[in-house]
């Protein structure tokens, strides 16, 4: 069947909606040689359930649990909270190399990146993935974050400095549409636990302006 690209759509973002690996979306599509060039109204074809032949199994290509596992796996250790702090280097084994480290900083590495990029979005925040540049990019979808109307498991939650600082975290626990888990880096977590990344209630997020974005990379 047919997809009209819409406004934001990448084709990792469509493979991820329709649960496909992006390479069965290339192969159906060939005319697609630059995955950044696509635009609004082109019509591309994905595969129909109908039409596909049995016993054919599509990977879906969900690594939220992986990402609540990474996260759920540096609660407690031995990190105090610093603003600007910490991920710096994904594939360390704690999110910092040092004994400090913040919510952005946290979150990267969570997610395998380097809060210092050259993601193409993110060169208008100076190439920093931090509170703001990733509320920013959840509400124009147009980075690496899609925005969810509901959270779910693996995903962030963020929501930008305003008159203060700002914070994100990563959505745990969910239940009737609601985040029942964060886990999250805070100067609160700090200076309650010794230990500033923790698996908390979410009442630190509930808030008009919080919203949640499935990374998609």
């Amino acid at each position: 069947m047919q997809y009209i690209i819409k406004k934001g759509d990448t084709m990792n973002k469509i493979a991820h909606r329709l649960s496909l690996p992006v390479k069965s979306l290339f192969a159906l599509n060939p005319q697609i040689i630059d995955p950044d060039r696509i635009f609004v109204g082109q019509v591309i074809q994905v595969p129909n359930v109908d039409d596909v032949p049995p016993g054919v199994v599509f990977e879906i290509p969900s690594n939220s649990s992986e990402l609540v596992s990474r996260a759920r796996s540096v609660v407690n250790c031995p990190l105090l909270y610093k603003l600007g702090s910490g991920g710096m280097f994904p594939k360390d084994a704690l999110p910092s190399r040092d004994e400090f480290c913040d919510c952005s900083g946290f979150v990267c590495w969570v997610l395998h990146l380097s809060r210092k990029t050259n993601i193409p979005f993110y060169k208008q925040f100076g190439g920093w993935i931090f509170t703001d540049s990733m509320a920013h990019d959840v509400h124009k979808s147009s980075g690496i974050f899609e925005k969810l109307q509901f959270p779910e498991p693996g995903c962030i939650v963020v929501y930008g400095a305003g008159k203060k600082i700002g914070h994100v975290g990563i959505v745990s626990e969910v239940s009737g549409n609601a985040m029942k888990k964060v886990i999250h880096c805070s100067s609160g977590n700090s200076k309650k636990f010794k230990a500033a990344i923790q698996e908390t209630t979410p009442v630190v997020f509930n808030r008009a302006d919080a919203v949640w974005g499935r990374f998609v990379g």
